[in-house]
C-alpha cells in the first residue's frame, strides 16, 4: 500500500494523468454548460466535484502547484455553488483561463518539469471575485467552530487535538455519505495514540487495518498517506462506513499499548443540523479556536516555506512522468465491463475447444497405432496368401475341386477385405468430431476478433467534446456568433484512429468558422440569422465511419478559388474545372483565400495537412459547397487500422497485400498495351493515361516477363492514380497488420506485414508512398529524356 502512495510510482502517475484529463474535460464541458444555463445546478455541482477531486489527486502525487491552484479555483466554485456569486461571462472566462493554467501545469508535469510561469494575476482575480461576491464564507466557517457541543464533551479526552475536532463542510460530509453501502452508517472514530509506545509511528496504520474489519474506511485526518510517513500523529480521526455499533467500533479501534482513548460518533444525523456538518467529533469548548488557523495555514504556508523541499520531492516523480504522460495516450483504455465479460466467456469456450482438440489429438494418436497394427496384420495375411498360391495350384492339378479350395481360402483369408471397416467407421466419426471442433474454433476466433476490436473502440465524443470550447474561443476572436451542434457522439472508432483525428477535424472546424460563417452584419444583410451554425456529425456506414463538418455560411466562392489557384501557379489558366473540382483546390499545399494572415488562417497549411493526415489513416476527404448556403467537409475513415481488407497479389514468388480501400480497379492487359512516354510506362484505360509502376523492378524481384498478359491494379484516388503491375491476382482477404521494426521501417512503399494462412509473410503496400514514388519516377524519366535530347 505504501508503494502505491509513493509519488514516484509509475502506475500511480498513469492513473493520475488519466483521471486528471477526464476531470479537465469534465470541468470544461460543464463550465460551457453553465454559460448557456447559469441555473444548471447539476453542472455547477459536477464542476465543484471535479475540481475537488483534481485537487485531492494532485496532492496525493505531490504535485503541489496543481493542488494549490485547484484549491483556489475550488473556492470560487464554492461561492458559485452556494449562490453567493452569479454566473456571468466574466466568471466563465476566468474559470476557463484557470482551466487552461491547469492544463499547462499537467502538460509540464508530463514532460518531467514543473510549471514555472506566475499565476499571481489569475489567482488575484479569482480572490477579488470571491471578495466581491460577499464575505459570508468566513463567518459561516467560524460560527460552527465556536458553537459548543456540551453533549459530547464527557467522552472527549482532555488532551484532544485538532484532529478530533476537525471541521468538515456539508459537501464533504455528503460526499462521505455517498460512500456508504445500503444498511451502513457513517461514523467518525477519533483516536488518541500513546507517544510512549516504541512503535508509535505505525499506530495510525494499525488502527486503520483493524477498522477495515468493521467496514470501509473512507477518509482519515491526517490524510492516509501522512499516516505512512515515519512520524507520530497523536490524534487521528477515521471516517468509517459500517453497520456496527459505536461500542463495537470503539472496541475494535482500541489497541493495548497503542491507543489512549477512542471516541466513535454517528454522523448520519449530523447532516441535518447546522453545527454537526462541521464537527467530526466532540471537542472541548476551548479547542475549536485552534483548528481554524491550523486548517487554513498549510495551504499558503506550504508553498513559500517548503517550496524547495517540495520541488526536490517532486523530482523523482517528474522523471517517470514523461513516460507515463505520453504512454497513457495510447495504452490506457476505459472498457465497458460487459465487453470484458464477453471476452472471458469466449476465452472459457476456447479452453473447452482446446480440450476437445487435445482429446481428438489423443484419439488420432490411438488410431495411428491401431492403423499400424491393422496394416501389419493385412500385409501378413496377404504375404501368407501369396505363399500358399502354389500349393493351391498344385492341389487343383491333383484333382481337388476348385470349390473346396475356394472354401479353404475364404475360411483362412476371407476377412482380409473387411479388416479396415471398423477402423474406417471410427475414423469417419473422429473426423466429423474434428470438423465440428474446427468450425467451433473458427466461430470463437471470429467472435474474439470482434470482441477485441470492440475493446479498442472508443466513442468519438472523446474528440467532439473538445470543440465547444474551440468554437467559443474562435467566435470571440473573430467577432462572430456561432452555434455548434454535435451529433453521433456515441459512434465508436478505433482508438488508434481517434488519437490522430483531432487535428484534421480541428482544421475543418476552424475553416468553417473563419471562412464559412459570415459576420453578424453580413448574415443579417443576407436575410440569415445573426448566429451561424456549425454541425459536427459522425455516423457509421458499413465498415467505415463518416464525419461531416457542415456550416450554413457563405459557401466556397469557386471563381475566387480558381483565381487564387492560378495566381499562385497551382493550376494552368487554361485548365477547365467544374465547380466540384475547383472546390477540391482548397486542399492543395499553400492554398488559402484569406486576405491576411491571422492566428486562425492565411498561411495555406491547414487543409493540406488535413488531406495528408486523412490519407495516412487510409481515409478520404471531400468538400461540397453551395454558394450562399454553406459548405460540407466529409471525412470517410475505416473503423480500424488493425485489420484491413487486402487484395493479395503475386509478384514472382512473393505475395503482397494492397489495402482494398485504395484499390480503384484491376485490369488484365496484354504487355504490348503498355506504352513508354518520356522513358516511363503508361497505360491507357478508357482514354485516361495512367502511369505504371512495376513492383518487380521496385523491389528487385525476379519474375517471368515473357508472359503474354499481366495484371495492373489501379490504386490511389480520383485525382491521383497509379497502376501497379503484378503477375497474378490471388483474391481478397482480411489482413492483420503487423508493424515493421528496425531496418525494415525505412523500406519505401511498405507500411507493414501480415502472416497468411499458410504461415508465409505478406508485405503490405503503402499506396501513398507508391504514388510519391510514381511521381518521382515521372520527374526523373522526364529529366533523363531531356538530357538525351
Amino acid at each position: 500500500m505504501s508503494d502505491y502512495l509513493d509519488s514516484t510510482n509509475e502506475e500511480l502517475l498513469k492513473d493520475y494523468f488519466s483521471e486528471s484529463e477526464m476531470m479537465v474535460d469534465n470541468l470544461e464541458s460543464n463550465i460551457l454548460a453553465i454559460e448557456n444555463d447559469p441555473n444548471n445546478h447539476d453542472a455547477i455541482d459536477e464542476i465543484f466535484r471535479a475540481a475537488h477531486t483534481l485537487k485531492g489527486n494532485s496532492a496525493t502525487v505531490e504535485f503541489s502547484e496543481i493542488a494549490h491552484f485547484a484549491h483556489t479555483m475550488e473556492d470560487l466554485l464554492d461561492e458559485v455553488r452556494s449562490d453567493k456569486i452569479k454566473v456571468t461571462e466574466d466568471i466563465v472566462d476566468t474559470l476557463l483561463t484557470a482551466l487552461d493554467v491547469i492544463k499547462a501545469m499537467l502538460e509540464e508535469r508530463k514532460n518531467g518539469s514543473v510549471y514555472g510561469e506566475s499565476v499571481e494575476e489569475i489567482t488575484n482575480k479569482i480572490k477579488s471575485m470571491i471578495g466581491g461576491g460577499g464575505s459570508a464564507p468566513a463567518p459561516k466557517a467560524a460560527a460552527p467552530a465556536v458553537a459548543p457541543t456540551p453533549q459530547a464533551a464527557p467522552s472527549a479526552p482532555a488532551a484532544s487535538s485538532a484532529a478530533s475536532t476537525v471541521a468538515l463542510s456539508e459537501y464533504e460530509l455528503a460526499e462521505l455519505k455517498q460512500g456508504c453501502e445500503p444498511g451502513q452508517q457513517l461514523w467518525s472514530v477519533a483516536v488518541t495514540f500513546d507517544e510512549s509506545n516504541p512503535m508509535n509511528s505505525v499506530g495510525g496504520i494499525q488502527v486503520f487495518a483493524a477498522l477495515k474489519a468493521c467496514g470501509t474506511v473512507l477518509k482519515t485526518i491526517p490524510d492516509f498517506d501522512a499516516l505512512y510517513e515515519d512520524e507520530f500523529h497523536k490524534d487521528v480521526t477515521y471516517f468509517v462506513a459500517s453497520n456496527n455499533t459505536a461500542e463495537q467500533l470503539e472496541d475494535t479501534a482500541f489497541l493495548d499499548d497503542v491507543t489512549l482513548s477512542v471516541d466513535a460518533k454517528n454522523l448520519d444525523n449530523a447532516v441535518a443540523s447546522d453545527s454537526a456538518p462541521v464537527q467530526a467529533a466532540a471537542p472541548q469548548p476551548s479547542a475549536p479556536v485552534a483548528p481554524a488557523p491550523q486548517a487554513a495555514s498549510p495551504a499558503p504556508a506550504a508553498a513559500p516555506a517548503a517550496e524547495a523541499p517540495k520541488k526536490e520531492a517532486a523530482k523523482p516523480a517528474a522523471k517517470t512522468a514523461p513516460a507515463t504522460g505520453h504512454a497513457q495516450q495510447s495504452t490506457i483504455l476505459r472498457v465497458d465491463s460487459k465487453r470484458v465479460d464477453n471476452l472471458m466467456n469466449l476465452v472459457s469456450e476456447t479452453v473447452i475447444t482446446k480440450a476437445s482438440f487435445n482429446q481428438s489429438q489423443q484419439q488420432f494418436a490411438d488410431m495411428l497405432i491401431q492403423f499400424q497394427t491393422l496394416d501389419s496384420s493385412y500385409k501378413e495375411k496377404v504375404r501368407r496368401m501369396f505363399e500358399q498360391l502354389p500349393q493351391y495350384l498344385e492341389e487343383i492339378q491333383n484333382g481337388v475341386a476348385v470349390k473346396d479350395i475356394k472354401a479353404n481360402i475364404t475360411n483362412e483369408f476371407g476377412d482380409i477385405a473387411s479388416i479396415f471397416d471398423a477402423f474406417e467407421n471410427r475414423f469417419k466419426d473422429l473426423n466429423s468430431k474434428f470438423h465440428s471442433s474446427t468450425q467451433n474454433l473458427g466461430r470463437i476466433t471470429g467472435e474474439l476478433q470482434e470482441g477485441i476490436m470492440k475493446i479498442r473502440m472508443v466513442p468519438i465524443s472523446q474528440v467532439f467534446d473538445r470543440f465547444p470550447r474551440v468554437v467559443r474561443d474562435l467566435q470571440k476572436d473573430l467577432g462572430k456568433k456561432v452555434n455548434l451542434l454535435l451529433e453521433g457522439e456515441d459512434t465508436e472508432l478505433d482508438k488508434t484512429v481517434v488519437d490522430d483525428l483531432m487535428d484534421p477535424i480541428m482544421h475543418c472546424v476552424r475553416n468553417s468558422v473563419d471562412h464559412g460563417i459570415e459576420s453578424p452584419e453580413e448574415r443579417k444583410n443576407a436575410g440569415k440569422d445573426e448566429t451561424g451554425t456549425v454541425l459536427l456529425k459522425a455516423a457509421n456506414e458499413g465498415n467505415s465511419i463518416v464525419i461531416d463538418v457542415v456550416d450554413d455560411g457563405g459557401g466556397i466562392n469557386v471563381e475566387k478559388v480558381k483565381a487564387k489557384a492560378i495566381d499562385k501557379g497551382l493550376i494552368h489558366p487554361s485548365k477547365v474545372l467544374s465547380d466540384q473540382e475547383a472546390a477540391q483546390l482548397i486542399f492543395l499545399p499553400g492554398f488559402s483565400t484569406a486576405e491576411k494572415i491571422t492566428n486562425v488562417s492565411g498561411r495555406g497549411v491547414g487543409l493540406d495537412v488535413v488531406k495528408t493526415m486523412i490519407e495516412k489513416l487510409n481515409g478520404t476527404i471531400q468538400v461540397t459547397s453551395e454558394h450562399g448556403k454553406g459548405s460540407k467537409f466529409s471525412i470517410r475513415l475505416p473503423l480500424t487500422l488493425a485489420i484491413i481488407q487486402g487484395l493479395l497479389v503475386r509478384v514472382g514468388r512473393e505475395v503482397y497485400s494492397i489495402p482494398i480501400a485504395s484499390v480503384i480497379e484491376s485490369v488484365r492487359v496484354k504487355k504490348e498495351e503498355i506504352n513508354t512516354i518520356d522513358n516511363y510506362e503508361v497505360l491507357n484505360v478508357r482514354n485516361e493515361v495512367i502511369s505504371v509502376l512495376r513492383l518487380s523492378r521496385l523491389f528487385n524481384i525476379r519474375t517471368n516477363e515473357d508472359g503474354e498478359y499481366c495484371f495492373v491494379v489501379i490504386v490511389g484516388s480520383q485525382d491521383k492514380k497509379i497502376g501497379v503491375m503484378v503477375d497474378n491476382l490471388i483474391g481478397e482477404e482480411d489482413v492483420v497488420i503487423k508493424p515493421l521494426r528496425d531496418q525494415f521501417t525505412q523500406s519505401p512503399g511498405i507500411s507493414g506485414a501480415s502472416i497468411l494462412g499458410d504461415g508465409s509473410v505478406s508485405l503490405i503496400i503503402d499506396v501513398g508512398q507508391l504514388l510519391e514514388l510514381g511521381v518521382r519516377q515521372e520527374i526523373q524519366a522526364r529529366q533523363e529524356s531531356s538530357v538525351e535530347d
